[in-house]
C-alpha cells in the first residue's frame, strides 16, 4: 500500500473517532477520487479492503453508539417532563416542561 494512501486511510479513522463527520466525508470522498486516480497494485488491494472494512465498522459502531446516546437522552427527557412535585399542602401537582428535544446533524 502507498504510503498516501494509508496516511488517507489513517486520516479517515481520526475523523470518526472524533465525530467529525464532515470531515470523515470529505476525506472519503478525496481518498476514494485518489485511489480511482492511482494503479492499485494487486498485492495491495487485500490491505486496502481491509482498511475499508475496519473504517466502515468503525462508522456502524459509532452509529449505533450515537443512536443508544440519543434514545437515552429521549428517556431523560421523558421522565424530566414527567416530574411531579408536592405543594406545602401534600398535594400533587405535575409540572409538563415544554423543552424542546435537542436534535444533532
Amino acid at each position: 500500500m502507498k504510503t498516501r494512501h494509508k496516511a488517507m486511510l489513517d486520516g479517515v479513522q481520526q475523523a470518526i473517532i472524533s465525530g467529525d463527520s464532515a470531515l470523515a466525508l470529505a476525506r472519503i470522498e478525496a481518498l476514494a477520487k485518489r485511489l480511482e486516480r492511482d494503479r492499485i497494485e494487486p498485492e495491495a488491494r487485500p490491505r486496502i479492503e481491509q482498511s475499508l472494512l475496519h473504517l466502515r465498522r468503525l462508522a456502524e459502531d459509532s452509529a449505533r453508539g450515537t443512536q443508544r446516546a440519543i434514545d437515552q437522552i429521549k428517556d431523560i427527557l421523558q421522565s424530566v417532563r414527567m416530574l411531579q412535585t408536592y405543594d406545602q399542602a401534600g398535594r400533587r401537582h405535575q409540572t409538563p416542561t415544554d423543552a424542546a428535544m435537542p436534535q444533532r446533524f
